[in-house]
């Protein structure tokens, strides 16, 4: 995983960067006049300096502000959270490190939620005292909740310790001055190579000032939506840590058409009644395996959980073995 990520993100790096300077400069000639008028010019200046300022602040925000914001968070919650006794399901061992005597390992823990609704969540993390086995199956650990659902993280172990990786916070300040050096660079060169006493009327939209921002925020929305889209959804973690369970009766199970990586999403129509009685019918969607397929349920009752302030939000908490 680590090594295709790094492969993505230097295939993508070329292209934003390397790439658009590298076609321009072998496909345009160097132009000895204005290419624009001067209102032209300077709308695409204009536009140019709001995709590096909007490229800029996203991973500023992304490798600084949401860091430290986390940290509060923790700080908070190791303050006001409220506790919980859960219990150690399921046991992974994913890695030993010999050189520091810690595993990473990944568990699953039951416990009750905000509304005291018994959940099942996996986490993944570093065993700093892997002699002790706190997290052997049947074994109990202490957990706070965070009260505000609106924040990440959700929950944290009673006991956890909050703290930088140095070496990671160094690496994302040279990368942060890397990225605005470049920026300032790519202006302060191609001004001094292309103005000719007019200005930034040598400003076109394949130009790399601005074609290489434009490529570079496509990369940036593109791994938003991935992200926000396959690999975490807020919304049912939000409805896990916070909502209430249900018994729902399933009023028919299709496929989307949709599928990831060849794995189906199924399309849930339930009814229910929320914890006042009222009727609600609601709709929910999952990727499931197709080694699982055969065991969705297509009729009878199944166990949902939904949002008590918009009870039409329903996830299905247990998904099928």
């Amino acid at each position: 995983m680590k090594f295709m990520i790094i492969f993505w993100g230097i295939f993508l790096f070329f292209f934003c960067v390397p790439f658009p300077i590298f076609i321009y400069m072998t496909t345009e000639e160097l132009a000895t006049e204005p290419r624009n008028s001067l209102a032209v010019s300077y709308g695409y200046l204009g536009f140019s300096l709001l995709i590096w300022g909007y490229v800029i602040v996203f991973f500023i925000n992304t490798l600084f502000i949401k860091t430290f914001k986390q940290k509060n968070t923790i700080h908070s919650i190791l303050r006001n959270g409220i506790p919980r006794d859960a219990k150690v399901i399921r046991y992974q061992l994913v890695k030993y490190m010999p050189k520091t005597n810690m595993n990473v390992i990944q568990i699953v823990l039951s416990f009750p939620n905000l509304r005291n609704t018994v959940i099942e969540h996996e986490m993944m993390f570093h065993d700093s005292k892997p002699q002790e086995k706190r997290f052997d199956v049947g074994n109990s650990v202490k957990v706070l909740l965070n009260p505000n659902v609106s924040q990440e993280p959700y929950f944290i172990l009673s006991d956890q310790r909050v703290g930088f990786n140095m070496s990671g916070i160094i690496l994302r300040i040279v990368f942060a001055v890397l990225l605005i050096a470049y920026v300032i660079g790519l202006y302060y060169y191609f001004y001094m190579r292309e103005s000719f006493d007019f200005g930034w009327r040598f400003l076109t939209f394949m130009h790399p000032i601005i074609f290489s921002g434009v490529m570079t925020i496509i990369y940036v929305l593109v791994f938003q939506l991935i992200v926000g889209k396959f690999f975490k959804n807020k919304k049912e973690e939000r409805i896990l840590f916070s909502g209430r369970n249900a018994e729902a009766n399933i009023i028919s199970v299709s496929q989307t058409g949709l599928t990831v990586n060849d794995q189906p999403e199924l399309m849930f129509q339930v009814s229910f009644k929320d914890f006042r009685g009222n009727e609600h019918i609601a709709v929910y969607k999952k990727i499931v395996s197709l080694l699982n397929l055969s065991s969705v349920p297509k009729q009878g009752s199944i166990e949902i959980m939904y949002d008590e302030n918009d009870p039409k939000k329903i996830m299905i908490p247990r998904m099928f073995s």
